[in-house]
């Protein structure tokens, strides 16, 4: 059902990573074998990896939908590989995904979880996207605060690359990926356990892009939060879902983390996968 492969043109005109991924790194792709007319593009976040997405990829695909999840530049592979990516790295692989599935299929909508909401908002103001969803979006609003104005950020990446930040492995996040968790501890090491500066600063700037082109999405958009998300929170979902041009919904699953494909709490995260899978369907929440 899985292959582990996407176009490899996906990744024309980007950072091409020294280090290849881990398993829970590597891209993958659910095509039927009489091949849909539907596509959908899961995109995952900062310092995430396609790993994440396996279980709303399987939900989507048992509906009748082709499944793809490509692995963003600089992520799933080294720290080394993560400190020479730009959002423009991360922007381009998405762009060069649409670009490419616009031309072989009738449909296609796009899932993007945390950052990957950002960059879904960029990708729905400049292709004609049948849905759009939008799990615990990071996404820029008004009276967000950065962790350092961007110039000043900016201005730091030039004279550090990283700095330690506490992280341990948590057990209670079940994975759905191949041989799960196997690289969870690797990743820590290589990602969680510190901020990386330059990274950061593109990161901020790529969601103050999305957010400032919220009202030229047109697309029909299913926003959705999680009350103990630490990262995001419900802001971002909330204001996305009243500013953006076209049809718009919003979903607050109280007992969920930041992580809702794979949560503590199955509730929530069932709740979560049939939401985005019945607005991808019909515009239904499934709630």
């Amino acid at each position: 059902m899985i292959r582990y492969m996407v176009p490899i043109e996906w990744y024309e005109g980007v950072y091409h990573d020294a280090k290849s991924p881990c398993n829970a790194g590597r891209s993958f792709s659910m095509v039927h074998e009489i091949r849909s007319d539907k596509a959908v593009l899961l995109v995952h976040g900062y310092a995430g990896y396609p790993g994440e997405m396996v279980r709303p990829a399987r939900d989507i695909y048992d509906k009748g939908f082709d499944v793809f999840v490509p692995r963003l530049p600089g992520c799933g592979t080294s720290g080394k590989d993560f400190s020479h990516v730009r959002r423009k790295d991360w922007i381009g692989t998405v762009r060069n995904a649409l670009r490419n599935l616009s031309s072989e299929y009738r449909s296609v909508s796009i899932v993007g979880h945390s950052m990957g909401a950002s960059l879904a908002i960029i990708a729905a103001t400049e292709f004609p996207l049948e849905r759009v969803v939008l799990a615990a979006p990071a996404v820029a609003y008004p009276g967000m605060k950065s962790p350092k104005p961007l110039p000043v950020m900016y201005a730091y990446s030039l004279i550090k690359k990283r700095i330690p930040t506490p992280w341990h492995h948590q057990s209670e996040y079940v994975m759905y990926y191949e041989n799960a968790p196997a690289d969870d501890d690797y990743l820590g090491g290589e990602y969680w356990s510190w901020v990386y500066i330059r990274q950061l600063y593109e990161l901020y700037s790529l969601m103050n892009e999305a957010s400032s082109l919220l009202p030229s999405v047109k697309a029909p958009v299913l926003a959705i939060s999680a009350g103990k998300d630490q990262i995001a929170g419900e802001k971002p979902a909330s204001y996305i879902a009243k500013s953006v041009a076209g049809e718009s919904r919003h979903i607050h699953i109280p007992e969920c983390t930041h992580f809702f494909f794979y949560d503590p709490d199955k509730k929530g995260e069932e709740q979560a996968v049939r939401a985005t899978v019945g607005w991808l369907c019909d515009g239904e929440s499934g709630v």
